[in-house]
């Protein structure tokens, strides 16, 4: 660890753009394992880390980083799954130079450490080796409906799941991850990795229903009574115009 005056800060090679050409898939690759071990060690593990509490999940960073410099994917892969519903997507997606890395104290002449970059890897890499989210099974007899399977909507499901609650998802459009799937970009986020996540979510016990939109084609009273708690996790999804003519 504290390698940041001996190692600078590196963020993610972009594809050959000859290649990028050819498809819509992701623009920035995943850190190798030598690339990510060399940014988590440049953490300077502070005692009041800013990173975390400036993230709105105050998730494990320099924790995760710690043992990613250390080489326990597993243990990183467990911390970085702990507080996040979906830490190998947040990697890529979340505005990292605003929260966790805008406030790494390393960026008062350094540069901050690669925390997205390094995340994203972490949860890659373990889903590689065979790891998994670890859910326990249905424990209890309570149920809730998660409306909307977008960000919100498939966290609420996962730390229901986690909590051994069932979970039954509905979901008007005809794929599941809302925002995520529809909002961001292919070459941004591959919808596989959302696909990977609602396929776990299921295995879990969650029950999704698809092309299925409350007030049309069931009731919310019906869900009010079948129902133990209902979670409206539904977006912002009307438009707004610029009212520009021309």
């Amino acid at each position: 660890m504290l390698n940041f005056i001996n190692i600078d800060r590196a963020t993610p090679n972009k594809r050959n753009v000859l290649e990028r050409l050819k498809d819509y898939d992701e623009v920035y690759e995943v850190f190798g394992r030598n690339k990510s071990k060399e940014q988590a060690e440049r953490c300077m593990q502070c005692g009041d880390p800013y990173c975390h509490s400036k993230c709105p999940l105050h998730n494990f960073i320099p924790a995760w980083l710690k043992q990613r410099a250390e080489d326990n994917l597993e243990l990183a892969f467990l911390l970085s799954n702990e507080p996040s519903p979906f830490p190998e997507i947040l990697g890529k997606i979340c505005p990292h130079d605003v929260l966790c890395e805008g406030a790494c104290s390393l960026n008062t002449g350094h540069g901050a450490v690669a925390i997205g970059a390094v995340e994203a890897h972490i949860n890659e890499k373990a889903f590689a080796a065979g790891m998994k989210p670890n859910f326990p099974g249905i424990t209890s007899n309570k149920k809730v409906a998660v409306i909307g399977s977008g960000p919100s909507g498939i966290s609420a499901a996962t730390f229901l799941l986690r909590n051994g609650i069932a979970v039954e998802m509905f979901e008007r459009s005809d794929r599941a991850g809302g925002l995520l799937t529809y909002g961001i970009p292919g070459f941004k986020l591959d919808k596989s990795a959302v696909d990977r996540r609602i396929k776990w979510l299921e295995e879990a016990g969650m029950k999704l229903h698809l092309n299925c939109e409350i007030g049309k084609d069931i009731a919310f009273a019906q869900l009010e009574k079948e129902f133990d708690a209902i979670y409206l996790g539904i977006g912002a999804t009307k438009s707004n115009y610029a009212k520009i003519t021309g």
